[in-house]
């Protein structure tokens, strides 16, 4: 079996999830509303920024970690949108535990925070 086989095995097996599954369906049901979508997008964005800054040791730039925890209050506080980021931390759990074994495989063990 080539990787690129086994490549393909996994995204099935992955779409089989129960994990994905109630990801894709909270995601669509949260983005059906254009203001919810916006709000995640900009959610998500600060929160990619802001992860970037704790890994370069950087400080972000004012205001940016109130806007991101107001977001979060907000989006957390609405049940379609707090289901959504919920889905998708579970899914991310799952796909960390996946590249943890897969690292450990090649010989290359990423030490990845417990995010039991």
């Amino acid at each position: 079996m080539t990787i690129q086989e086994a490549e393909r095995i996994m995204e099935e097996a992955i779409r089989e999830t129960p994990e994905y599954q109630d990801y894709q369906k909270a995601k669509d049901a949260a983005f059906a509303d254009s203001l919810s979508g916006q709000l995640l997008t900009e959610y998500g964005r600060l929160q990619n920024k802001l992860q970037m800054f704790a890994v370069t040791g950087r400080e972000p730039e004012e205001g940016e970690v109130e806007r991101f925890r107001q977001l979060g209050g907000l989006l957390f506080a609405t049940p379609v949108t707090s289901a959504y980021l919920m889905a998708q931390i579970r899914i991310q759990k799952m796909l960390a535990d996946i590249f943890a074994e897969l690292s450990k495989a090649a010989g290359v063990a990423i030490e990845l925070p417990n995010l039991s």
